[in-house]
């Protein structure tokens, strides 16, 4: 085989693989800012519900 075609399979697969972690750390970090932002929304609801109560006038 010539050893060019090995090479450039080589760094094919190599970018191949470069690629799929950058797109898994980018999902990773997707779901974890996913999950901050649901977790500032949830306590925001809360503290709106819990907060000072004002009557409501009859």
């Amino acid at each position: 085989m010539d050893t060019n075609y090995v090479f450039c399979q080589d760094r094919i697969r190599e970018a191949q693989r470069l690629r799929n972690e950058a797109l898994g750390q980018m999902i990773a970090d997707g779901f974890q800012a996913a999950k901050r932002l649901a977790t500032r929304v949830k306590r925001a609801v809360v503290a709106h519900l819990l907060g000072p109560r004002h009557p409501l006038p009859h």
